[in-house]
Order: C-alpha cells, then sequence, then structure tokens
C-alpha cells in the first residue's frame, strides 16, 4: 500500500497512471466550469454518486482529522432551499475526503494508485477493509443551515482531480450528494508544500476530471477560499430541495 507518499512503486503503476493521464487529457472541461462557480437559485447543487469510498455512521463530529498531516482546512457548508434560498436547519451533513497521500480510511488496502480497485470493491460489496475513520464525519446545520469541520487540505489519488464528498439530509431522507473542487492553482499550491509534496503534483487536474465532466461542470460545488492565520478556510451554499 502507498500510504507514504511514495511515487508508484511498480511499473504497472507508473504505466497506468500515464495511459490515464494520456487518456483522460482528451476531456476539456473549461467550457463547463465557466459557469459553474455560481448557480441560479431555482437550480439545485450539481449532484454526483456517493463514490466507492462511502461509508455510513460517520463520527459526530467537528475536528475529523485524528492526527492527519497536512494543510489545515476549515470547512464550512451551509445548506438552504433552492429557490427561497432560505437556511435548511437541522439536516446532516457528512463529509469524507482522502488524506494528503490520496488514501481513504475504511480502504487503505487500496492505496493511492491502485486504480482501477472497482472489481475488487465490487466483489467485497464495497465493504470496508479497516475500521479507522479519520477524515470522516457529521454535524447537525444550526438555524442558519451552517455546519462546519475542521479538516486538511485532500491529496490526490488515481485518476481523480482534489475534491471533498458531502452528503446532506434529513429526517433520514437524502437531499443532496455532490462533490466540492478547489482550483488547480489552489491545488498546486498545496502540492508543493509538505507533506504533499513528497507525492509530486498530480497530473490529474479539473479540466480533465470525468466526475467533472459528467456534471457539467458541477454548477454550485466550488467553495470560495481564503487564508487564515493558521491554513485555509474554504465556504460553500448547497442548494437542496426538500
Amino acid at each position: 500500500m502507498n500510504v507514504t507518499g511514495e511515487r508508484p512503486r511498480t511499473m504497472r503503476d507508473r504505466v497506468r497512471r500515464r495511459v490515464l493521464t494520456a487518456v483522460l487529457g482528451r476531456i476539456d472541461n473549461q467550457a463547463y466550469m465557466q459557469h459553474a462557480t455560481t448557480v441560479d437559485a431555482h437550480r439545485t447543487t450539481a449532484n454526483s454518486g456517493n463514490g466507492p469510498y462511502y461509508v455510513s455512521g460517520s463520527p459526530r463530529r467537528r475536528d475529523i482529522r485524528e492526527g492527519r498531516e497536512g494543510a489545515p482546512l476549515l470547512l464550512r457548508i451551509r445548506a438552504v432551499e433552492v429557490g427561497t434560498l432560505t437556511p435548511v436547519p437541522n439536516a446532516t451533513v457528512e463529509v469524507w475526503h482522502c488524506d494528503a497521500y490520496g488514501v481513504y480510511s475504511g480502504y487503505q488496502r487500496y492505496g493511492a494508485d491502485k486504480f482501477p480497485a472497482l472489481v475488487s470493491l465490487t466483489l467485497r460489496r464495497f465493504r470496508p477493509t479497516d475500521s479507522a475513520t479519520f477524515l470522516r464525519g457529521e454535524q447537525t446545520t444550526d438555524g442558519d443551515g451552517q455546519a462546519e469541520f475542521q479538516t486538511i487540505v485532500p491529496g490526490w489519488y488515481t485518476p481523480r482531480t482534489v475534491h471533498i464528498h458531502v452528503r446532506v439530509s434529513r429526517a433520514d431522507k437524502p437531499l443532496l450528494t455532490t462533490e466540492l473542487y478547489f482550483s488547480d492553482d489552489f491545488a498546486a499550491h498545496i502540492q508543493s508544500l509538505p507533506p504533499y509534496a513528497d507525492r509530486g503534483r498530480s497530473p490529474f487536474v479539473n479540466t480533465n476530471d470525468v466526475e467533472i465532466r459528467l456534471a457539467k461542470g458541477s454548477p454550485g460545488s466550488w467553495p470560495t477560499v481564503r487564508p487564515t492565520a493558521d491554513g485555509h478556510q474554504a465556504d460553500v451554499t448547497l442548494q437542496v430541495r426538500t
């Protein structure tokens, strides 16, 4: 497993990455992304699937780091009703993402360069392979529809751009599942810092990410990021239909 930030260890991993980079390089999301930073008040934020690394029953907590190293990130998520843009209180917000080396808790055996692992995951019915819970958590939105998490900026793994998964529900009713994205410039800056720099800069970026393509730019899923005294803060408003 590649959990120490090393580059792919085997020739197979290196060849796989080169092939995927070449194939995905034919995708161009720029036109979609130009219109995706904002979303019309009468449209919900772009939906996406849970992905292969979702685990239900995340710990209820604000700080989800569990000591994982990485650039500090305060993630503030606000849920509002589509159309009226009124706050959605008492909603459950779940977040999960990989660590600085591209590894997910619960699925550490797959590492960051072992794509495609879908056959193995499918045979296991996507059951976790370990009991770790780092970088997973849930919170309940307050009266202003807001929940926040203290985390780190995610790393990257083959073949995805940097992203954070978010799931919003209320009274066990799913309202939205989406992925949050960051600018390629921001990701490149973070990947130049330790411990991310040990793994190197990602060849997989927003302009050729397949999930961004399928979501037509993923409108409404792009947080506003600003520096803070000890890291960065990312704010995003998610428009949901209750």
